[in-house]
């Protein structure tokens, strides 16, 4: 009576994990599979990273997407995690911003602590760092405290 009892609930603790975990996801598995194979160019889509974008193309297992205008982006296609269908979710998935800057709408950056008759390779940064890879900076200047806190050879 026992053992027979004992099998009934390995049994049934096998269907109940069959229902409740591997079930389910081989239905997840199949839709995704579903929604990577009905992939066409235009979709608004998500990747699994969370990126918004627009598909431009599609290879064997590769998705070309745009993400801003002008910047594409390769992933793979299992790496989609959902098409966009509402028509809301779109709009605000779509690069913002609908112009575009020239040359000369770029901003300009100045730099208070060049002097007007010093070039930008003259100026000395300020965490010790150089743009010559043959210089190595200073253990004082890139880690001040360093001295301080290690112990004096006795």
């Amino acid at each position: 009576m026992g053992s027979s009892l004992l099998i009934v609930y390995v049994v049934a603790f096998i269907a109940i994990f069959y229902f409740m975990a591997i079930r389910p996801q081989q239905k997840q598995r199949r839709a995704h599979a579903d929604l990577i194979s009905t992939l066409k160019k235009g979709d608004q889509v998500v990747t699994a990273g969370g990126m918004y974008g627009t598909v431009k193309r599609i290879e064997e297992g590769i998705v070309v997407i745009e993400i801003a205008r002008g910047v594409s982006i390769k992933v793979a296609r299992r790496a989609i995690a959902e098409v966009i269908r509402d028509k809301q979710m779109a709009r605000a998935a779509s690069p913002e911003g609908t112009s575009r800057r020239g040359k000369d709408d770029a901003p300009e950056i100045e730099d208070e602590s060049l002097d007007a008759d010093s070039s930008p390779d003259d100026a000395a940064d300020p965490d010790g760092f150089s743009d010559n890879p043959d210089e190595a900076p200073q253990a004082d200047s890139v880690f001040p405290r360093l001295r301080s806190r290690t112990r004096k050879p006795r």
